[in-house]
This record gives structure tokens, C-alpha cells and sequence, in this order.
């Protein structure tokens, strides 16, 4: 019988043990149902406040890109308009570069002409100084041959006078007179 009290007992124990277990687990489960519902309602506010938020910055970036779509729009028109100017401008440039290149032909086609022509000149000019040269020698020599002739008719005409009578000698005077070249 001691034996039978003493499992009792330890039955009693052990129900009591369970009892105890048994009322500390339905009080967890009530605490954390409670804190189930309270996360659940907490989640719940946080759900719609996240909601709320998450609209607001969806709503937010559409705006925004919205606003980029149209500033992108605008950039792309200005960028078409200045890659036509920038076209237009490279075409004046190559014209530009044409001319100024037909211009430096020209300048250098005219450029050698003048030098030519330039050369031409000093080529005449030596001609004509060396043919003045020639001619101031001719002249030169003309001149001193012409002197030379004149000495020798004085020479002659002062031999003839002397020669001749006085009455010759009046005659020359005359012819003298009338002869331009002793003059």
C-alpha cells in the first residue's frame, strides 16, 4: 500500500505538475494570441500606412518622371535644332574652306603671274640699259670721232689760210662766217 501512496502521491505530483504546465501554457497561448492580434492589428496600420506611403512615392516618381519624360522632350528638340545648326555651320565651313582655297589659287596663280612679268620687266630693263650702254659708247665714240674730224678741219682750214693770199684769207673769213660747223 505504501507503494500504491506513494505512485498516488507521485500521480497527484505529476498531475499537479501538469496542471501547473497545463495553466502556464493556456496563459502563453493567451499572451500570445494577444500579441498575435496586436501584431496583427499593428500590421494591419502598418500595412495602410506603408500603403499610404508607398501610393504617395508611386505617385511621386510618376510626377517626376513625367517631368523628365517632358524636360528629356525638350532637350531632344533643342538638341535636333543645334545639330541642324551645327550641320548648317559645317556646310558654311566647307564652302568657306572652298573659297578661301580658290581665293589662294587665284592669289598664287596671280602671284606667279606678277612674278614673271616682274621677271619679264627686269629682263627688258637689262636689255634696255645695256642697249643704252651700247648706244652711250656708239654716241661717245661718235662724238669723240666727230671731234676728232673737226680738229682736223681747223688743222687743215689754218694750214689753207696760210697758204692763201690776204685776199683769200677774206674769202675764208666769209665762208667761215657762213659755215656752221666751226661754229
Amino acid at each position: 500500500m505504501d507503494q500504491m501512496r506513494t505512485e498516488l502521491l507521485q500521480e497527484r505530483t505529476l498531475r499537479q505538475d501538469l496542471e501547473c504546465d497545463k495553466m502556464s501554457l493556456e496563459r502563453q497561448n493567451k499572451d500570445l494570441k494577444g500579441r498575435v492580434n496586436h501584431l496583427e492589428g499593428s500590421q494591419r496600420t502598418n500595412q495602410d500606412s506603408l500603403l499610404s506611403k508607398l501610393s504617395s512615392r508611386i505617385q511621386e516618381l510618376e510626377e517626376r518622371l513625367q517631368a523628365e519624360e517632358s524636360e528629356n522632350n525638350s532637350l531632344l528638340q533643342v538638341n535636333r535644332r543645334l545639330e541642324r545648326k551645327v550641320k548648317e555651320m559645317k556646310m558654311q565651313a566647307d564652302e568657306q574652306h572652298i573659297n578661301l582655297q580658290t581665293e589662294k589659287d587665284q592669289l598664287t596663280q596671280r602671284l606667279k603671274t606678277a612674278k614673271r612679268q616682274m621677271d619679264e620687266a627686269e629682263e627688258e630693263i637689262e636689255r634696255l640699259e645695256h642697249s643704252k650702254k651700247k648706244l652711250q659708247r656708239e654716241l661717245d665714240e661718235q662724238t669723240e670721232a666727230s671731234e676728232q674730224l673737226l680738229d682736223q678741219m681747223n688743222t687743215l682750214r689754218n694750214e689753207l689760210r696760210r697758204k692763201k693770199k690776204p685776199s683769200a684769207l677774206i674769202k675764208d673769213s666769209l665762208i667761215d662766217t657762213d659755215d656752221p660747223v666751226s661754229e
